[in-house]
């Protein structure tokens, strides 16, 4: 059955979803297991024939072969400067692709073929410049049936596909992702959404920020035998990722239980180290605090008040916590809407964006594009409004340092013999000078245009 594909592209993990179509109807969008689960580690792992592998493969391989492992490459998108893995460059948008071609790829296997287009919600900080990049490089591998979709409007369509948003009403997606937060601004239109205001984007909170405080209160225990591993040893070294892997399992399990235990595994010790929800929250509070104040200064840049507005949506893992949403409640005075599965709304989301481009093909006017939708189809490039039509692709430019002919050997020996030449005869003059002359006044002349000569 025909389908499309919604990637949500996030800065530590990736998720799928796909929505199917019978006939001219589409199915709802529903996630796809790319391995275990319906979530992977966003990591590659460049192996021996230059191929990569992706997901949890990539990251197993971390612990015994870490400089052949990327991570984080969608954060430095854009940069000069490429990442290297292994003994190769690689540019960050060639490794985004990367990733994306084997979500594509996973999911064309389950299903027995490939999608018909895919969508890929990508994170918020993404401008014109960066979306081109990945465009490119997603071309260069063959995915030219592609439309990108900033996170916060991939949520949007998702929350609104499940819940109804009148029309010119304002809504706020919050996102506490892996490396951090955004929040936007959307207003309901026919057919979509548009941004309304400044999108805001901060380092923290974020993820990582709740796993290193897990991790602290583990070290306050178990510090002295933390400080005594030897990370040059492979099985210490995997003692201490899986202790991290603890650390976040155990955030994501006192979102819906009052406890945990954390599995302890280190050099000589084996034990359990035992943490409440309410000793979590401590340790969360301070970063949770800053998501309600964060939200209310991307109302502000919207000039509207919390009283405009029709809902808050919070996306990503985090957003389980039952404290967060409290905090939320408390400060914007709106109760925040949370889906079942907050960590694949963009996924969600991406593949009902993928169905709109679909839906405006096949049924002129039936579905519009909103202006945060950036379709891409084939190799085909433009991206001034008011630029004439590419009719056909523009061929690849590759840049090649400019060549410089080797210096000249013989040329340069010439030279030298000339000058060492001249430099002779003006010192057998100088002492020819110094024996005639009855003043010796001249011969410093003489000795400086020697000197420079000799220069």
């Amino acid at each position: 059955m025909p389908y499309v594909l919604g990637i949500h592209l996030g800065a530590t993990a990736t998720t799928a979803a796909i929505a199917r179509r019978d006939g001219s109807r589409w199915a709802a969008a529903v996630p796809v297991p790319l391995a275990a689960g319906p979530v992977v580690p966003t990591v590659l792992c460049k192996v021996q024939d230059g191929s990569f592998v992706a997901g949890e493969a990539a990251q197993r391989q971390e612990i015994t072969h870490h400089e052949w492992v990327a991570r984080g490459f969608t954060g430095r998108l854009g940069d000069d400067l490429p990442l290297l893995v292994g003994s190769e460059f690689i540019p960050a948008q060639r490794l985004v692709a990367t990733m994306v071609e084997w979500v594509a790829d996973a999911v064309a296997h389950r299903q027995g073929h490939p999608a018909e287009h895919i969508a890929i919600a990508h994170s918020a900080t993404w401008g014109p410049h960066r979306t081109r990049l990945v465009h490119q490089a997603l071309v260069q591998l063959g995915l030219t049936d592609v439309t990108l979709v900033a996170e916060p409007m991939a949520v949007a369509l998702d929350y609104a596909a499940k819940q109804r948003v009148a029309e010119h009403e304002p809504i706020v997606i919050a996102n506490v992702g892996g490396s951090g937060f955004d929040a936007t601004v959307l207003r309901r239109r026919e057919r979509g959404f548009e941004v309304v205001g400044s999108p805001l984007n901060a380092d923290h909170p974020s993820g990582q920020d709740l796993d290193d405080e897990i991790f602290a209160a583990v070290r306050a225990e178990f510090g002295d035998r933390l400080d005594a591993l030897d990370l040059a040893d492979l099985n210490q070294r995997a003692a201490l990722a899986h202790l991290r892997a603890e650390c976040v399992r155990a955030k994501e399990a006192l979102s819906h239980q009052s406890g945990v235990q954390l599995r302890v595994e280190l050099p000589g010790l084996r034990t359990e180290f035992a943490l409440s929800r309410s000793r979590y929250e401590q340790l969360a509070r301070p970063h949770l605090e800053r998501v309600p104040e964060l939200i209310l200064q991307a109302v502000q840049s919207a000039t509207l008040s919390p009283d405009d507005l029709d809902s808050v949506v919070l996306a990503g893992g985090t957003a389980r916590t039952p404290l967060l949403k409290q905090l939320v409640a408390e400060r914007v005075q709106l109760p925040p809407q949370v889906d079942v599965a907050p960590e694949l709304a963009a996924a969600g989301g991406a593949a009902l964006a993928a169905v709109q481009v679909l839906s405006t093909d096949t049924d002129q006017g039936s579905v519009a594009e909103t202006s945060v939708l950036m379709r891409i189809e084939g190799p085909e490039e433009s991206f001034d409004d008011d630029a004439e039509p590419v009719e056909a692709p523009r061929p690849p430019v590759d840049v090649e340092p400019l060549p410089l002919e080797p210096p000249d050997e013989d040329r340069a020996r010439r030279i030298k013999i000339i000058k060492l030449s001249i430099a002779a005869v003006l010192i057998i003059g100088g002492l020819l000078l110094t024996y005639f002359l009855p003043n010796n006044a001249p011969l410093g002349g003489v000795l400086s245009a020697i000197q420079h000569m000799r220069q």
